[in-house]
């Protein structure tokens, strides 16, 4: 049988084992005999009510499982245990194994700057390997901008399968990456921010309210206890005296050979092998017993904490709506509104908290209260009147259901009330709570029972009672109205942690990422497609010489060399948009998409440039291509181009370098031969000419 170890985890950056050599099997051997010797330090924290073990090295395999069992969990970024909270079987083992729990030293603040540091050297990590990853992509893509196709049957076609391989594998990584960093940067923001929300004085009040709930649950539990063990303990119980406190007192005890507790009831009723009265009040006396020493621990537990949030409340400066006395009419600043107090909510002698003007939710509780203003005579009185109830009246009318004293007063609460009738009420004129089937516009203002049946509203009439007639109906009196919320004009909220700051690189791995959800490389037939030299586009586009806002054309744009050229369009930029209105033909149309997708032309048209007329394009001041050479259809291609020239457009081509096309480019403008082998690192050692023709 295997000895199984102290955990280790697998965290981020590898395996973490808190530097503890592992422990020899005979070491384990004895161990629980040995348990008066201090194994580490232990801590408790009333930050946030955990305890915490400090190992001095590796547990042995029982003392773990006892650990383990008792809901401690390793913390190996840490290397202590740590428990979620303290319990009285808990604090009992760590006082077992280091004879003392001693006060935490760190801070809850303190606690979450570390975290945060962890977090954010992980965030710098990813981040730093994100960046490696990304600028390998850009050396592949230095020469093959995000998205350009392969284009099969080429020449390139082997190579640019393999690239386009490496590029998709090695954006997928740039992403992962910068995704893992910022997932790191969010969580160590969020340790700060948690551990500042947690200190808050309105978090602090809401948790030592939860805590004062606890404490109340812990005393009724032992004055209960308290009750039936004095009863348990009088003197000549009887059967049936018995009996009647089993069916109220709900305890059991597990029997041998039994996988579920028997009750109090079951022990002394049971037909076969009851127990006696004495046996089950002597049970009854020891449990209750140990419930009220157990509940003891938690009570005094509870009391400490009480006694720690609430110093520390007071430390903080307490509650605004402790400090003053808040009364009806006055404002609180509560979420950004000035709500106006309608009344204060107190319970003995204690405001809990306050009724407002609010829309939706009206009650609030005193520890949302940010700022408080002392109502003037004027609000004070607005708001007194305008809580001042018409009379209410008890008369048979049209629509009324009738109903005896005792109906109504048998009648849920949830199901009845009252409302405002007459002339003058808030629901004249229709709206959601309106009483139905009754029309009562005719008198003055005043109030009415009312109940729901069948879904709706109904006004009442109690038969029994004494009939009180509404006043006559008047002139209706303006009304007192209390103010509407009205937003702060600044809130200063309080925020604790950086935000994360706006890193080098984003563009880029959006980019990556748009091309990755694109489908990444795409695959194209372009057998006869020859893209530019880098450095040849460069030199065309200089002769060319575009300007601001001139119009340029591109009519065999291909995998886009030559518009990339263009100024103001570069790799990577958070807007690829020329500065010159540029049109962009390409007959095939996923290169099409492609140009239109990256944003290099105003304007791309899918289809032959030969079948386009000025009227499809307009004329241009610019016009940079080049055509395909096979049978000639460069000549072709140069002279359709000419016709789109604007009166002192230039047009800047390249073609082979034939007879045919020296005899008829030499005329037109002039025919420069490029160097040999212009074209070879793309594939082709055809000869080649430069033409420029000026209008």
């Amino acid at each position: 049988m295997s000895t199984p170890t102290a955990p280790t985890s697998q965290a981020e950056g590898g395996t973490n084992e808190a530097g503890f050599p592992p422990a020899p099997p005979e070491a384990h051997q004895g161990a629980a005999a040995e348990k008066s010797e201090c194994l580490g330090t232990a801590t408790y924290s009333p930050e946030d009510n955990k305890l915490r073990l400090y190992p001095f090295a590796r547990l042995d395999a029982g003392t773990y499982e006892r650990m383990k069992k008792a809901g401690f969990k390793w913390a190996p970024r840490q290397e202590l245990f740590v428990a979620p909270m303290w319990t009285p079987g808990r604090a009992d083992l760590l006082e077992e194994l280091c004879g003392e729990i001693e006060d935490e030293d760190r801070s809850l603040m303190e606690r979450a700057e570390e975290r945060a540091d962890r977090f954010e050297d992980y965030s710098e990590r990813r981040g730093a390997e994100a960046d490696a990853a990304r600028r390998q992509v850009e050396a592949i893509t230095e020469h093959i901008p995000l998205g350009q196709p392969i284009l099969v049957g080429h020449h390139s076609e082997r190579r640019a399968r393999k690239d386009a391989e490496r590029i998709q594998n090695g954006m997928r990584k740039a992403v992962k990456l910068w995704e893992t960093q910022d997932y790191w940067s969010r969580r160590a923001q969020a340790a700060k921010l948690h551990a500042a929300y947690k200190q808050a004085p309105d978090v602090r009040y809401r948790r030592l309210k939860a805590i004062e709930a606890d404490l109340r649950k812990s005393q009724k539990i032992v004055n209960d206890a308290e009750v039936f063990r004095r009863l348990w303990s009088a003197e000549g119980l009887t059967h049936d005296q018995a009996v009647a406190i089993a069916n109220r007192d709900h305890f059991s005890v597990v029997e041998a050979g039994q996988p579920w507790g028997t009750s109090a009831y079951q022990l002394l009723t049971r037909a076969e092998n009851p127990r006696s009265v004495a046996d089950v009040a002597r049970l009854g006396v020891e449990i209750h017993t140990r419930r009220i020493a157990r509940q003891g621990r938690w009570i005094a537990h509870y009391e400490n904490r009480i006694a720690y949030e609430r110093a520390m409340l007071d430390e903080g400066g307490g509650l605004v709506a402790e400090s003053v006395e808040m009364q009806a009419g006055g404002q609180v600043l509560i979420r950004g509104q000035w709500l106006t107090i309608v009344r204060v909510n107190k319970k003995g002698g204690k405001v809990l908290s306050v009724t407002t003007n609010a829309r939706f939710v009206r009650v609030r509780g005193i520890e949302e209260v940010r700022e408080y203003k002392a109502p003037t005579e004027a609000q004070a009185a607005t708001v007194k009147a305008a809580k001042k109830l018409p009379p209410l009246a008890n008369y048979p009318h049209a629509g009324a259901v009738e109903m005896t004293k005792a109906e109504w007063d048998g009648t849920h609460k949830d199901y009845k009330g009252t409302r405002e009738a007459g002339q003058g009420s808030r629901y004249e004129g229709g709206g959601r709570r309106q009483i139905a089937e009754a029309d009562l516009s005719a008198c003055g203002l005043h109030r009415v029972r009312v109940v729901v049946r069948q879904g709706v509203l109904r006004s009442v009439f109690i038969t029994d009672a004494k009939v009180t007639q509404p006043s006559a109906a008047a002139a209706p009196e303006a009304r007192e109205v209390i103010p509407a919320p009205v937003p702060a004009a600044s809130v200063a909220e309080q925020t604790t942690g950086e935000q994360p700051a706006s890193r080098e690189g984003v563009d880029a791995i959006d980019a990556m990422r748009a091309c990755l959800r694109a489908g990444g490389v795409q695959v194209v037939a372009a057998p006869q497609l020859f893209p530019t030299p880098e450095d040849i586009a460069r030199r065309m586009v200089a002769i060319a010489a575009p300007e601001l806002g001139e119009r340029v054309l591109e009519p065999s744009a291909g995998t886009g060399v030559l518009l990339r050229s263009l100024p103001g369009v570069l790799p990577f930029a958070g807007t690829k948009q020329s500065a010159c209105d540029v049109v962009a033909v390409e007959v095939n149309r996923a290169l099409a998409d492609t140009l239109r997708n990256e944003g290099l032309a105003q304007r791309v048209v899918c289809g032959d440039f030969l079948q386009c007329t000025v009227e499809d394009l307009g004329r241009f001041d610019a016009i940079i291509m080049n055509p395909p050479f096979e049978r000639g259809d460069d000549v072709e291609h140069i002279v359709h181009a000419q016709q789109f020239l604007a009166p002192g457009g230039r047009l800047v081509a390249i073609c082979a370098a034939g007879p045919r096309q020296r005899a008829l480019f030499s005329v037109l403008g002039s025919f420069d031969l490029m160097p040999e082998g212009s074209f070879a690192g793309v594939g082709t050692q055809v000869p080649t000419a430069m033409v420029v023709i000026r209008a």
